[in-house]
């Protein structure tokens, strides 16, 4: 669905109260299109980083690069002699807030910004008032907050889609990543929406990695051994598809919540396919993974993290797992990579908060950007139909360690411990949670939170995750996929 933020302005606008009806999370959408397609994007993509060139004459960066010192004196009054004004860096931020600043409250008076975003255009149309090109936290050019501005990019510049949960260094987008094809998968096989009408489709809710990929490296961060991905969608395609004819692998209480509902629908309808289909969810879902330990644990351990944070960090892991490595480990993919998933999650959350970035933890959102499939890159959470397979419902589940007579795994998946079988169908094209899964939303139209507000978009995807239902396509839900398709076409 790369193809929307290519809308023009007004078509985009015009779309989004359907979008929002059928399940997306606008908010994200708009922050993305304002990203990239904002007048002022091309001219702050051009400024670069305000550091740039400062680290090549040999000199250390401070106060996001406006100042500079010499990293081979002594620390005391013989590094502070030895700080200097950076004029490049300084005209970069006075530009990058002036025109970061100017955009923002031009999107706010124009309806171009969330509702939680009006707040920080005030902020911005105030210091532009009074300080020439503020911030959104309401400070002055001097006034540098590493969090809030960096060359007038603001968080959402740099992360519309939300990879990371505090502001990151530089572009997502910009990120390189060494990525190869193992050779492992079959082909994904392109399929019509119109040769579902009549099946039940549960959902298979997942992270956005991808599978039989193998990650070298990240921008200039060359990996010590690369990183093998076996997730997302693609696994019903890669190695444990073919061995076992796996479709979906997941922790056991999720796998058996999925074929009770499928044995459920099928009992109802023995004529009728029973179908898995994916949908994304949000980048840091990526956390749970095995791959995201593995390539967190590299960017980390090639980067290091100063001496200070990371006993500050090793304490709080320790209080959750008194075997934890340490940060500064050269052990600490291994532990990433082994460790049980709720701690390797506890560890990447912890590293991606304000207090760990500032005392220089490097930017989570690579290690989860690294494993994340190309072609998923750029969707919204809650699309469905990039994988979809046929749930073989006579076929028993499978575990990595079974426990009497239940059947074990010829591949066991890295991250899960349970496997559901059945036949790979083809990828459709992504649509809306809201379209797919219409009986959910239809019964929860109207509906009010206990505090009184509308149910959003999370919420219905709280209902689906519990329900697990088996939605039939009807004539009517095709019907709205079809129209959605043809008005977002890839």
């Amino acid at each position: 669905m790369a193809s929307i933020f290519e809308l023009s302005r007004e078509d985009f606008m015009a779309a989004l109260p359907e979008l929002a009806g059928q399940g997306v999370d606008v908010d994200e959408l708009l922050r993305g299109y304002n990203a990239q397609n904002d007048v002022t994007a091309g001219i702050l993509g051009s400024l670069g980083s305000p550091s740039q060139g400062i680290e090549d004459s040999g000199r250390a960066r401070t106060l996001g690069g406006i100042l500079s010192y010499d990293p081979t004196t002594d620390a005391g009054m013989d590094r502070l002699r030895s700080v200097g004004v950076e004029p490049r860096a300084m005209a970069q931020d006075v530009i990058g807030g002036l025109l970061g600043a100017g955009q923002n409250v031009y999107n706010a008076t124009s309806g171009r910004l969330p509702t939680e975003d009006l707040q920080g255009a005030a902020f911005d149309a105030a210091g532009l008032v009074a300080g020439l090109g503020a911030a959104s936290a309401g400070r002055g050019i001097l006034d540098y907050d590493p969090n809030v501005m960096r060359a007038g990019l603001l968080k959402a510049d740099l992360d519309p889609l939300g990879y990371q949960n505090v502001k990151m260094d530089s572009r997502l987008r910009d990120t390189d990543v060494g990525i190869t094809d193992a050779g492992v998968n079959l082909e994904r096989t392109p399929m019509s929406w119109e040769d579902m009408e009549g099946d039940f489709v549960i959902p298979f809710y997942g992270d956005r990695t991808s599978g039989g990929m193998n990650i070298s490296s990240v921008n200039d961060i060359k990996f010590d051994r690369d990183v093998y991905t076996e997730g997302g969608l693609d696994y019903m395609r890669g190695p444990a598809a073919q061995a076992d004819n796996a479709v979906w692998a997941s922790n056991s209480n999720i796998t058996k919540r999925l074929a009770d509902s499928a044995d459920k629908a099928v009992f109802s309808n023995p004529d009728r396919r029973i179908v898995g289909v994916t949908g994304s969810m949000s980048p840091d879902a990526n956390d749970f993974a095995t791959m995201t330990g593995g390539s967190v644990g590299e960017i980390v351990q090639q980067l290091g993290v100063p001496s200070k944070t990371a006993a500050d960090f090793d304490g709080i892991m320790r209080a959750a797992d008194p075997d934890f490595v340490g940060v500064n480990s050269p052990k600490l993919r291994e532990w990433l990579e082994t460790t049980t998933s709720p701690l390797r999650k506890t560890f990447i959350r912890l590293a991606d908060t304000k207090i760990m970035k500032e005392g220089g933890f490097p930017d989570m959102a690579l290690g989860r950007y690294a494993v994340t499939d190309p072609t998923q890159r750029d969707i919204p959470p809650g699309m469905f139909g990039m994988g979809a397979a046929q749930i073989d419902t006579s076929a028993p589940r499978a575990f990595n360690n079974p426990k009497g007579n239940q059947p074990r795994v010829n591949v066991p998946h890295g991250t899960y411990n349970s496997i559901i079988k059945g036949d790979y169908l083809g990828s459709l094209p992504p649509v809306p949670q809201g379209l797919l899964f219409r009986d959910v939303y239809d019964k929860m139209e109207g509906k009010l939170t206990k505090a009184g507000k509308p149910m959003s978009s999370a919420h219905k995807t709280h209902a689906i995750k519990t329900i697990v239902p088996a939605q039939e396509i009807t004539p009517q839900v095709l019907e709205g996929i079809l129209d959605y398709i043809a008005k977002f076409p890839k």
